[in-house]
């Protein structure tokens, strides 16, 4: 049952939406190029003077069913723990770095900026680490090696 909801009796009364639910469907449908212009303008006009859901189920009795949308991906962010690696990750990052700062500052802040190549470092080491965590592979890893997501077949 293509447009009443599931176990309804076809000698039901349809509703407003139920007919345009049925609209809608079989717009995807001439869209998609299985039924021509005057195909759908006819079924339209059967679909909004239809009085029965079984009136509404024949109008798309020899239509494919509408393909379910995909699935959400889970996001990487949502996956147990990562989040928090992450503000842990880049809390040092920030903390390093301005420490550094604050010794350069202290010091007089002669010469050339040396706390660049700390920053340099620290954010090379960063970008790694957040590749690691939230990279195409994460996941895929972090079951590997047992931290969260799928565990390993062996028990390990």
């Amino acid at each position: 049952m293509a447009d009443g909801e599931p176990g309804t009796a076809p000698q039901l009364r349809a509703s407003d939406a139920e007919r345009e639910r049925t609209a809608t469907l079989l717009r995807d449908h001439a869209g998609a190029g299985r039924l021509t212009p005057e195909e759908l303008d006819e079924r339209l006009d059967a679909a909004y003077a239809a009085r029965t859901v079984g009136e509404l189920e024949t109008l798309t009795r020899d239509l494919p069913d509408a393909p379910r949308p995909p699935a959400p991906r889970a996001r990487a962010l949502d996956r147990p723990g990562v989040r928090e690696r992450v503000v842990h990750a880049v809390g040092l990052v920030v903390l390093v770095n301005v420490a550094c700062n604050v010794v350069w500052l202290a010091t007089g802040a002669d010469g050339s900026w040396w706390p660049k190549w700390v920053l340099l470092g620290t954010g090379l080491r960063l970008a790694f680490q957040l590749w690691g965590l939230l990279g195409p592979g994460a996941a895929h890893d972090e079951a590997r090696l047992g931290r969260g997501g799928v565990r390993p077949r062996d028990g390990r």
